[in-house]
């Protein structure tokens, strides 16, 4: 578990999911949300869905290659960086519904 700062001054989120024993280009393809261009529901649901991830934080992702993960980086103004791992089986739903609905989105 992780404690994280205010999300008022996340500035960008980069999802990644990363692990299990096939590499899939589409699924591994990381989602970037620039929070300070997104609409209000969107910053909503991001915040919604780091704030119910963190208490699922494990240290980093050991590479033992049968799991998947969700790679979370959160970048505060002021270019500070809080990233940590998130095991697919205990990501919370709104993390899956976020890295979902992002797809085709990224940059």
């Amino acid at each position: 578990m992780i404690e994280l700062p205010s999300l008022d001054l996340v500035r960008l989120v980069r999802l990644t999911r990363e692990g299990g024993l096939a590499y899939l280009p589409g699924l591994a393809q990381p989602r970037r949300i620039d929070l300070s261009t997104c609409p209000p529901g969107v910053r909503q649901e991001v915040c919604d869905a780091l704030q119910h991830a963190a208490p699922k934080a494990v240290p980093a992702a050991d590479g033992s290659g049968d799991q998947r993960y969700f790679r979370v980086d959160v970048v505060y103004e002021g270019e500070a960086q809080i990233s940590f791992d998130v095991p697919e089986a205990d990501a919370p739903e709104t993390l899956v519904r976020l890295w979902k609905s992002q797809a085709g989105q990224s940059g």
